[in-house]
C-alpha cells in the first residue's frame, strides 16, 4: 500500500511505485477463453471517439536484458518471420471483416515488438497494403515503427515510408559501454549515429529510448548519457526509470559479477529531478511523463510545465480518455475496447496455427463492471499532464476520486480552472504515484500483489522504495 503525504514537503507518498506502465482497468471478471469471432460479432462502436492499431513483431536478433516483452529471437530472411507474416495478414484481413473493428477511423498505428524492422521491405509492404485494404485511414495522423539500427537500411526505411510510416523509435538506453554490455545492446555507437542520419532522410519523426537508474549509476555516468542524447539531434527524446522487477535474472547476474548495488528510489527521485534540469537548461521541454520535445532554437518552456507543441498520438490510446481506444493484431497483442480487455493468443505457435488452419484467433478477454469512464483522470491526467474536464462524464465518477483531485489541487500537484487541470512540477516528478493514487482500491490492491509477487522473483534485486527519512533523529 502507498499512502499520501500532504503537507509542506518533497515527498508525496510514502514508498514510489517501482513500476510505470500497466493496463487499466486492472479490476475485471476474467472470461473463457472465447474464439476472436465471437467477441467481434458482438460489440460495437457507440460512443467511441477515436481507434488506434497495434501491431506486434515478436523477433529479435538479439535479446535485451531489461526486456520482458513477448518475443523470440529471428533474422531477417528467417521462414519462421515469413510464417508469421502470413498469419497475421489473415488476421488484418479476418479484422477487416467486422464493422466493430473497422467503423472508427484509425487515428494512429504502431508497430512494436520484438523489433519490426527484422521484417523485409516486402514483408513491409504487404502488411502495409493489407492495412490499407481493411481499414479506414482517412484520419491517420501518426504512423510509428520500432526499429533496431543493426536491421535498418534504405530498402526496408523506403519501404516503411511507403505505406505511410512517419515516425521511427528505437531504443538506444544508454551510451555507456558497461551498460550497453550488461544491457546485451551489441549495436555500435557508430550505428546508433548512422541510423539518425538514415531516419532523417526518409522520416518525418524520429526519438528515442534511454533508460536511467541503473544498479550502480551515478550522476557523472548519467550526465554523459544526457548530454550525449542531446546532441543525437532528433526531436524528441524518451526517458525511463529502470524497472528492476520486470527485468531479466541475467541482468541482475551482470550487475552482482561487476558489484554494482541497487539505487534506492530516493535516489532514483534525485536523478529525474535533476533530468528535468538538465534538459531544460538543453532546449527541452516535457510532452508527456517520460517524454522530453526539442525546441525551436532560441525559444524558452511554454507556461504549462508540459508542453502541448508535440503529441504522441498513439498513447493517447494506451493512457487515454474511456473512449479512445486501442485494436491490437499479432500474438499477444492487446485490444482496449470500451469495458473489455482482449489479449490475443500469446503462444506465437498456436497463434500461427489457429490462423492459417481454422482463420480464427484463441483470445483471453476480461470484462470490466462498466466502462472506465474514469481512465483520463487515472491514466491521461498525470501522463500528459492535462485533463479536458469536457471530455469526462462526470456523473460516472465516483466521489472518492474527485476528492483525490481536490485534494491534489490543495497540495499544488495540480492546477485547476473551470476547463481543465494541469499539472505542476511536483505533480509530474509524482507522475507515476498519482495514477496509483487516482485508481480505484481494487486496482491499488492488484498493483500491490504485483509488485509484491515480482519482489520475491529469485535473480532480481531493487532498492528500497521508501521515500520518507530512513533514520529516526532522537531529540536530546
Amino acid at each position: 500500500m502507498i499512502n499520501f503525504l500532504p503537507g509542506k514537503s518533497l515527498m508525496k507518498f510514502d514508498r514510489q511505485l517501482p513500476f510505470y506502465n500497466w493496463l487499466y482497468p486492472m479490476k475485471g471478471q476474467e472470461l473463457d477463453t472465447v474464439s476472436h469471432h465471437e467477441f467481434h460479432s458482438g460489440v460495437g462502436t457507440e460512443g467511441v471517439r477515436t481507434r488506434a492499431l497495434y501491431f506486434h513483431i515478436p523477433f529479435c536478433e538479439t535479446i535485451c536484458t531489461f526486456c520482458t516483452l513477448n518475443r523470440g529471437l529471428g533474422n531477417t530472411g528467417d521462414e519462421q518471420i515469413e510464417t508469421y507474416v502470413q498469419a497475421l495478414l489473415r488476421e488484418i484481413e479476418l479484422k477487416g471483416r467486422y464493422a466493430s473493428v473497422t467503423g472508427i477511423p484509425i487515428r494512429a498505428i504502431f508497430f512494436g515488438g520484438g523489433t519490426p524492422t527484422t521484417l523485409t521491405a516486402d514483408q513491409i509492404l504487404r502488411i502495409g497494403h493489407a492495412i490499407r485494404e481493411n481499414f479506414d485511414l482517412s484520419a491517420l495522423q501518426e504512423f510509428t515503427f520500432e526499429a533496431e539500427v543493426k536491421s535498418v537500411d534504405d530498402e526496408k526505411c523506403a519501404a516503411m515510408r511507403e505505406i505511410g510510416v512517419n515516425k521511427v523509435r528505437f531504443g538506444l538506453q544508454s551510451f555507456d559501454p558497461l551498460y550497453r554490455e550488461l544491457f546485451n545492446v551489441t549495436a555500435t555507437i557508430e550505428q546508433e549515429y548512422a541510423a539518425v542520419e538514415l531516419f532523417r532522410r526518409y522520416f518525418d519523426y524520429t526519438s528515442f529510448d534511454m533508460i536511467y537508474g541503473m544498479h550502480g549509476q551515478t550522476f557523472e555516468q548519467f550526465s554523459r548519457d544526457i548530454e550525449y542524447a542531446t546532441g543525437m539531434g532528433t526531436p524528441t527524446i524518451e526517458l525511463y526509470p529502470i524497472t528492476n522487477i520486470v527485468t531479466q535474472a541475467p541482468l541482475h547476474a551482470g550487475y552482482a559479477k561487476r558489484g554494482l548495488q541497487p539505487l534506492g528510489f530516493i535516489d532514483k527521485m534525485a536523478m529525474t529531478i535533476y533530468l528535468n534540469q538538465y534538459l531544460r537548461a538543453s532546449g527541452f521541454q516535457q510532452h508527456n511523463g517520460h517524454g522530453f520535445l526539442r525546441l525551436p532554437e532560441g525559444a524558452q518552456p511554454g507556461p504549462d510545465f508540459i508542453s502541448r507543441d508535440y503529441l504522441n498520438i498513439y498513447n493517447t490510446h494506451t493512457w487515454s480518455y474511456h473512449d479512445d481506444e486501442l485494436i491490437g493484431l499479432g500474438n499477444s497483442a492487446v485490444s482496449q475496447v470500451g469495458k473489455y480487455t482482449v489479449m490475443n493468443d500469446d503462444n506465437r505457435v498456436t497463434y500461427v496455427k489457429n490462423l492459417m488452419e481454422n482463420n480464427d484467433v484463441k483470445i483471453n478477454l476480461s470484462v470490466g463492471d462498466d466502462i472506465p469512464y474514469e481512465r483520463g483522470i487515472v491514466l491521461a491526467l498525470p501522463y500528459f499532464g492535462w485533463l479536458d474536464k469536457s471530455r469526462i462524464r462526470w456523473e460516472h465518477i465516483d466521489s472518492e476520486i474527485v476528492d483525490k483531485l481536490g485534494r491534489l489541487v490543495d497540495e499544488k500537484m495540480l492546477i485547476e480552472d473551470e476547463k481543465e487541470y494541469r499539472i505542476t512540477e511536483l505533480g509530474w516528478i509524482w507522475y507515476v504515484n498519482m495514477m496509483y493514487h487516482l485508481s480505484p482500491a481494487t486496482d491499488q490492491a492488484i498493483l500491490d500483489d504485483f509488485v509484491a509477487l515480482k519482489r520475491r522473483t529469485k535473480g532480481l534485486t531493487d532498492g528500497d522504495n521508501r521515500m520518507l527519512p530512513l533514520l529516526q533523529v532522537t531529540a536530546r
